[in-house]
């Protein structure tokens, strides 16, 4: 008697998750487009298009759109990234992969400020914030499976509950009023003030605190939701969205991809050939 192995279908991706990560990125590059138009050049284009483009980008930065807008997007694209992880087979990998990234993220900056003499580091931005984010809950999960007994999993899940609203709660709090502590090791955890802390914010800065607690409440609520790993919303055909859930699958990517983009051309072609 022979035996035929059947392989598992492969696994079909939640088309929703790629498509609020899609949205997400998608504003990420706007936001950013925007603001390398206003700060790299200073407003000192000779063309009237880019004038235009500037004009708007000042409009656009201290309006009340971006004010309600920007934050809320970053807030939801951490979030979807903690709802990602309950995809992932493996998050401590996923981690190292991010910390490698944000190391890349910190040294490209290094090697553009020593070559353009313009302070360009970025300490501690959102990807900062994901891949730290993505290691702890790859901690979180290894000590979630040695809770065998269902009061061991009652005080983790509650203990987890009170890590999350702390860190809401003190995140708030440091916006509200910013910490004083002088000690620099201490700068990405919460909002701050001093000549100090304003170095270290740099071009593009997000604080750990609150939004890890963001990150993990996508988290837990993708584990609880996703437990199938299947879309929530199977009626609906996902082709007609392709070209943003295609954008959500590549985040990493467009993220780079864009910010090399953008200062390069503004920087070619208005910094060097001055033709804009």
């Amino acid at each position: 008697e022979f035996t035929k192995e059947i392989s598992a279908p492969p696994q079909k991706r939640v088309w929703e998750v790629d498509f609020l990560r899609g949205i997400m990125i998608l504003f990420v590059v706007w936001d950013h487009t925007l603001n390398d138009v206003r700060v790299d050049a200073g407003g000192n284009y000779k063309t009237a298009l880019f004038q235009a483009i500037y004009d708007f980008s000042c409009r656009y930065s201290s309006g009340n759109l971006r004010a309600v807008c920007q934050p809320a997007f970053v807030i939801m694209f951490i979030f979807t990234a903690g709802l990602s992880c309950s995809f992932s087979s493996d998050n401590f990998k996923r981690a190292l992969k991010l910390m490698a990234v944000s190391v890349f993220l910190t040294l490209g900056g290094f090697v553009v400020s020593v070559v353009l003499k313009r302070h360009m580091i970025v300490y501690f931005n959102v990807i900062h914030v994901i891949a730290l984010s993505v290691f702890l809950l790859s901690v979180i999960e290894f000590f979630w499976k040695k809770c065998k007994k269902n009061w061991q999993k009652n005080v983790f899940g509650l203990t987890m509950t009170a890590v999350t609203l702390t860190v809401l709660i003190v995140g708030a709090c440091a916006k509200r009023e910013p910490w004083t502590d002088d000690n620099s090791h201490w700068f990405f955890l919460a909002q701050h003030v001093g000549e100090d802390y304003n170095r270290f914010m740099s071009m593009d800065y997000r604080t750990f605190f609150p939004d890890f607690g963001w990150f993990l409440i996508g988290a837990f609520l993708g584990k609880a939701l996703y437990k199938d790993k299947r879309t929530l919303f199977e009626s609906v055909n996902p082709k007609y969205l392709t070209p943003v859930t295609v954008c959500g699958r590549k985040t990493l990517l467009i993220y780079f991809v864009s910010k090399i983009v953008t200062f390069g051309f503004i920087y070619l072609f208005h910094g060097i050939l001055d033709w804009l």
